[in-house]
């Protein structure tokens, strides 16, 4: 299964600054050297001439069978096992199809979403893009984790972000073996599958896997260097699954209540009103270009202020103050349909978040502890904008479930309506809608009560399982329910139909709870298996297990990750490699400026 005033989503991306300009292009300069032509020159440039040309055959011949690309190795610090070229050009080649992919997907709503949303433009090679610290919340790797370089580009970033996956892979694998882990068979089978898959694409378009690997992943990538990475990758899985269980284990419920009255501030939640006035600008620019700027924008911040006192001239109560919004969203756009109540309430918020989406100024009147249902304000935060704010509901502890486990029992709707129409068909966009019938509907929901009613004779968890496997819908490949019906740790960022997670994650629901629950793919037979703890609580408990982990394993990973030389001529020579690779790639797909810049 797998969702006005603006929304302040929308008002949060108006506000953010434009991206950096695209640093200069680097200048390739040269300094002259000045060559005496003496006889002992011409004899020193002649045997230099010679080794360069001697190295120059052998590398060839090496690089034909892939030799460099296996013996050449990377030393890191503080890990017994090498990172060798070929694992670097495969973890290069992995990123580089990740943020393709996920660039690319952007951009099915909207040519050029894919390069505003992740800054990486997917129909150029990595080394043609410059890359600033604004794309660090898409990949992780800030400007500075890439040391001394005068124009950083993307190639830059994915050759981090290889070597930081590799170190992160090899050593979870080395601790997984100090600890006597194991790989159980059901995870070396899904290995060999893995394996067996690239090796039926090989096949189909008459290659071996490894020359296969060789010319589409990169030299030195072969079935034996995957296999012993996927292994490597599973034992690490498990080390770091079981540092991280460990670590949440060792937190009491004393050390929780501790760091919680330290710092409730730090989790407790709030409910507002919230509207705003952006200040309306007719030229884009800064506050510091010059004085003409610097009034302009006084001006109209001054103007966005006013707007505001007015606004909460207005404001009464609750009611009054969606009143005065409907009142301004229609002041703004007498054809707009949003809606006020929504729009407007901001519920369940840290003080964290507030400060990143309104401001600081924001957060701080939310959180001081004089405040008091009802009370409103006007706040101009430093970006110029005004905000009216209400309390709604004071700072409190987060009840809600942080997560659930929940099964359920899927009675499909069917692909014709009764009357024998089709229930889905395609709109003029080419986007799937629901044309099922109330008569459908009914019919489907009275199977899914039977089902209920046969479960009501032995209401226990043993039987809905057993049901789960006579009835649902929700099945594999093979026909059998997916994991049982269970979904295991369902959260409000799981990818599940609204309805499905609202139900699991209800703050009454009890243990043993059965419910039919309607959704775009049927009806639901829900079981409630278990809530999880609290959301203050499990907030506590990660933060103080996040600093058992930063202070140990993470600690030492950043300092090999800090320690490791990546300034090896050698994979210069691979990554550059690897942008002809995929330059070809790009240009076969049609993509004319899609070359390299080496």
């Amino acid at each position: 299964m797998e969702n006005n005033n603006k929304t302040q989503a929308e008002l949060y991306r108006e506000e953010r600054k434009e991206r950096l300009a695209k640093a200069a292009a680097k200048n390739a300069k040269r300094s002259p050297n000045s060559i005496k032509a003496s006889k002992t020159a011409k004899k020193v440039i002649a045997i230099a001439l010679a080794v360069v040309l001697c190295f120059g055959a052998v590398s060839a011949v090496l690089s034909f069978f892939d030799v460099p690309q296996k013996v050449i190795s990377v030393s890191v610090d503080g890990i017994e096992e090498n990172i060798s070229l070929a694992e670097i050009n495969y973890y290069y080649f992995q990123n580089w199809t990740q943020m393709y992919s996920t660039s690319a997907q952007y951009d099915q709503y909207g040519e050029g979403m894919g390069v505003q949303m992740t800054g990486f433009d997917y129909t150029k090679t990595p080394d043609k893009q410059d890359y600033i610290d604004d794309y660090k919340n898409v990949t992780g790797v800030a400007v500075e984790d890439l040391g001394d370089i005068e124009n950083p580009t993307w190639e830059d970033a994915l050759t981090y972000s290889a070597y930081s996956q590799l170190i992160y892979l090899k050593y979870g694998a080395a601790k997984a073996e100090e600890a006597g882990m194991e790989l159980t068979e059901d995870e070396l089978k899904a290995i060999d599958d893995e394996i067996e898959e690239i090796r039926a694409t090989a096949k189909e378009n008459d290659y071996s896997i490894n020359r296969w690997l060789r010319t589409q992943v990169g030299k030195g990538v072969t079935e034996k260097l995957v296999r012993e990475l996927e292994i490597q990758s599973h034992l690490a899985t498990k080390f770091y699954e079981k540092y991280t269980e460990d670590a949440s284990n060792s937190i009491t419920e004393d050390k929780v209540n501790a760091e919680y009255a330290a710092a409730k501030d730090d989790y407790d939640i709030v409910d507002l009103r919230v509207y705003s006035f952006a200040p309306e600008l007719e030229s884009n620019h800064t506050h510091e270009e010059n004085d003409e700027h610097k009034a302009e924008h006084a001006e109209a911040e001054k103007k966005a202020k006013e707007k505001a006192d007015a606004f909460i001239k207005e404001v009464k109560d609750d009611a009054s103050f969606v009143a005065a919004a409907k009142k301004a969203i229609l002041t703004a756009d007498n054809k707009s349909t949003k809606d006020p109540d929504a729009t407007t309430l901001v519920k369940g918020i840290q003080a964290s978040e507030l400060k990143a989406t309104y401001g600081e100024k924001v957060s701080a009147w939310a959180f001081d502890d004089a405040r008091k249902v009802g009370d409103v304000a006007v706040i101009t935060e430093e970006s110029g904008t005004s905000y009216v704010v209400m309390m709604k509901a004071l700072p409190t502890k987060d009840m809600s479930i942080s997560s659930s486990d929940v099964r359920h029992l899927l009675v499909k709707f069917p692909e014709k309506n009764t009357n024998g129409s089709a229930t889905s068909s395609k709109d003029k966009d080419g986007k799937t809608v629901s044309t099922i019938t109330d008569d459908t509907k009914k019919v489907t929901k009275a199977e899914a009560q039977k089902i209920l009613d046969e479960y009501l004779k032995n209401p226990t968890e043993e039987n809905f399982i057993a049901l789960t496997k006579k009835y649902t819908d929700d099945v594999d490949k093979n026909g059998k329910p997916n994991n049982d019906g269970l979904y295991a740790n369902v959260t409000e960022s799981s990818s599940l139909v609204e309805p499905f997670k609202n139900w699991a994650l209800e703050a009454e629901r009890k243990v043993g709870d059965v419910e039919i629950v309607e959704t775009e793919y049927g009806y639901h037979l829900m079981y409630f298996v278990k809530g999880n703890e609290p959301s203050w609580y499990l907030s506590v408990k990660n933060k103080l297990a996040n600093d058992i982990i930063e202070n140990g394993v993470a600690n030492e990973l950043e300092e090999i990750n800090k320690n490791t030389d990546r300034d090896s001529i050698f994979v210069k020579w691979a990554i550059d490699d690897q942008n002809k690779r995929i330059g070809n790639i790009l240009l076969n797909m049609g993509f004319s400026h899609a070359g390299h810049n080496h």
